[in-house]
Order: C-alpha cells, then sequence, then structure tokens
C-alpha cells in the first residue's frame, strides 16, 4: 500500500488529516496546524486553487471576460465576479 503524503494548500505543513467528506462526495481533509480545511478534488473548476489568479493575470494581460472564461472553463459571471472583487484595490 503507498502512502500519499498532502501538503496542506494554505500553509504547506505536511500535518493533515482526511475529516470526512462534503455533500458532492468529494473527500474533506484539515489541517491540524492553521486548522483549516480544504478539498482534494473540487466539483466546480471555479474553486480550484489558482484559477482567481489566472483570472487576474488574464485581466492584466488584457484578454476580455468571454475569452478568460473560454480558456479557463468557467462561467462569465465567475471572471466579472472576481473582476468586481479585486478591482476595488
Amino acid at each position: 500500500m503507498a502512502e500519499q503524503t498532502i501538503a496542506c494548500r494554505y500553509c504547506g505543513g505536511h500535518n493533515v488529516i482526511y475529516a470526512g467528506k462534503n455533500s458532492a462526495g468529494n473527500q474533506r481533509c484539515k489541517c491540524k496546524d492553521c486548522k483549516r480545511i480544504f478539498l482534494l478534488t473540487y466539483t466546480h473548476r471555479a474553486c480550484a486553487p489558482g484559477v482567481r489568479e489566472q483570472i487576474l493575470e488574464m485581466a492584466k494581460n488584457a484578454s476580455g471576460v468571454r475569452d478568460t472564461s473560454r480558456v479557463l472553463q468557467v462561467s462569465r459571471n465567475t471572471v466579472t465576479a472576481v473582476l468586481k472583487k479585486k478591482g476595488h484595490r
């Protein structure tokens, strides 16, 4: 049996335990260091780590909302919401 070490997506620690499953049946993990819960696999692509940063990077490079949503395979509403939320800074 192979053992897989899981790193926390927030703090990078390896002190991670399984914490049940969510309503969609995906495995939840809890970091004992920072006490945060995260998923190993996400149902929706927009929730995956790094997608919001990619949206902002594409906006900086003058990609439109439709182009960004097509390339990243997320909804146009998601792209617009991320840009509105980060636009105030």
